[in-house]
């Protein structure tokens, strides 16, 4: 018990050199005020477990240290060393000052002041272990609540996650009833039937998607190493980047706007493998616009492929238009609708 601090307070000498002599071969340590002022003093600089204090005493009596010492050191056991036993002192103690035992003087050094000053420290433990047992309950408690929110969270998202598979799952099959109905040729049908099922199956592979914040600088990273890891040696993608778009950070579905603008990318180079396009990004309002625009023309199927996107961009809180009258380009738009979140500071 080394680490642990016992303070005797008592105003006789002969008390306290007793105390010293009967405690020598404790291991804990003693420490030893004469009056109630000292104590209080030493209790400022010790870490103190224990006090033993004499109930009767000049100037500051040791009830009135004892009180002092529950109301600023509510964790330090208080023990009473006292010649005197009546009853009303006993009752004072114990209901104002929280005495935890009394040892009375003349005392027995084996069997009763040894014994006490054990028991007193051994509460203390208990008392220091109940608290960390509670806090570390405490901090379960809470952990266990939040494991339970970002589980819930998690649930959510991936519902939301379901759910939009779902939707873009029965627009393509409306999709394709439509072209059946409008007899549609069909290697056609089979060309969208084939591709569809491929969107699907990479779209499925990156799941599950969340939120998260991104810039233009990011987006024009990623679609620029993609583009070189899948298309090298293919075609040709050039990327302008409007004022407007490198000023703010936005927060969304980044993988979804990636994952779409890389497919209406695949396709024109499964078309053309020699294919020149420009992409342009700009941002009006909160509005991130992409354009890519292809100097050639456009054939049916590819045409009613990139419609069948369009449920990417709706999940973006945008559209998919696709100009077919501007001159010799073809511009196929996505608008897509983002929550500022910052803006950058070049």
């Amino acid at each position: 018990m080394k680490k642990y601090t016992v303070l005797f307070v008592d105003d006789e000498d002969n008390i306290l050199s007793a105390l010293k002599r009967a405690l020598i071969d404790e291991e804990y340590r003693c420490l030893f005020a004469k009056s109630g002022e000292e104590a209080l003093k030493i209790l400022e600089k010790e870490n103190v477990q224990v006090i033993v204090a004499d109930m009767k005493m000049p100037e500051m009596d040791g009830l009135t240290l004892l009180k002092i010492v529950k109301q600023k050191y509510p964790k330090i056991v208080r023990v009473v060393l006292s010649g005197f036993t009546q009853l009303p002192q006993v009752l004072a103690a114990i209901n104002q000052a929280g005495i935890f035992r009394f040892i009375t003087k003349p005392w027995n050094v084996e069997e009763e002041l040894k014994v006490v000053i054990n028991q007193a420290l051994e509460y203390y433990i208990i008392q220091e272990e109940k608290e960390q047992l509670t806090k570390a309950l405490e901090k379960g408690n809470e952990m266990y609540v939040n494991v339970l929110k970002a589980t819930e969270k998690k649930f959510k998202e991936l519902k939301q996650n379901f759910d939009v598979l779902r939707d873009i799952i029965s627009y393509q099959d409306s999709y394709i009833i439509q072209l059946l109905k409008a007899d549609r040729k069909k290697d056609i049908v089979i060309f969208l039937l084939e591709n569809m099922k491929r969107t699907i199956s990479n779209f499925i592979s990156m799941l599950p998607i969340y939120p998260i914040k991104f810039n233009v600088e990011r987006l024009v990273k990623d679609l620029s190493k993609t583009i070189e890891e899948r298309f090298e040696g293919s075609g040709s993608i050039k990327i302008e980047v409007k004022d407007g778009a490198k000023e703010y950070t936005f927060e969304g579905y980044y993988g979804v706007l990636l994952f779409t603008l890389i497919e209406i990318i695949m396709i024109i180079i499964q078309f053309d493998m020699d294919a020149f396009a420009i992409m342009s990004i700009d941002c009006v309002d909160n509005k991130l616009i992409t354009i890519i625009s292809i100097p050639t023309k456009i054939e049916e199927k590819l045409l009613l492929y990139l419609l069948s996107l369009t449920p990417f961009a709706s999940m973006l809180k945008g559209t998919l238009k696709i100009d077919t009258q501007k001159g010799k380009n073809i511009d196929i738009q996505v608008e897509c609708t983002f929550d500022y979140v910052e803006k950058n500071i070049n």
